[in-house]
């Protein structure tokens, strides 16, 4: 037993593992294999965003918005499509974001919600609550 033990853990088994680490360890992990989009691809991905993107500048709230800071919608056009696709895709992904007036239901469930946690704390406490008229 002995013997298989200092074989094991001898010297040069030892420094030959260490630099087999360092070698494997200094390999960039960044080298992902990955399918490229073909320019047919990108070309549909862009005219999709650009229907949102134009859509949600439709809506009577953004075009207000944009005519009272001075901008005609042919000047928004022109502007949306010199985008790039990058810019663009960003554009549209938090085009969906949008709320013209916000959304009540979310805001009534969390008060609900709120008030439920307040009460049920309470409760554990050992505080009674007494709602008189």
């Amino acid at each position: 037993m002995q013997k298989l033990r200092k074989a094991l853990f001898s010297r040069p088994l030892v420094w030959y593992l260490t630099m087999a680490m360092m070698l494997i360890s200094s390999v960039p992990r960044n080298a992902d294999a990955a399918l490229v989009p073909s320019q047919m691809a990108a070309d549909g991905a862009r005219r999709a965003d650009i229907i949102k993107v134009q859509a949600a500048l439709e809506s009577k709230v953004v075009s207000q918005r944009l005519a009272d800071l001075g901008l005609n919608t042919e000047e928004v056009k022109a502007k949306v499509a010199s985008f790039s696709n990058e810019d663009l895709h960003t554009l549209a992904s938090n085009v969906d974001q949008l709320n013209g007036g916000g959304d009540a239901l979310g805001f009534i469930i969390s008060l609900l919600i709120i008030v439920l946690l307040v009460v049920v704390i309470l409760q554990v406490i050992g505080h009674k609550i007494i709602i008189k008229k």
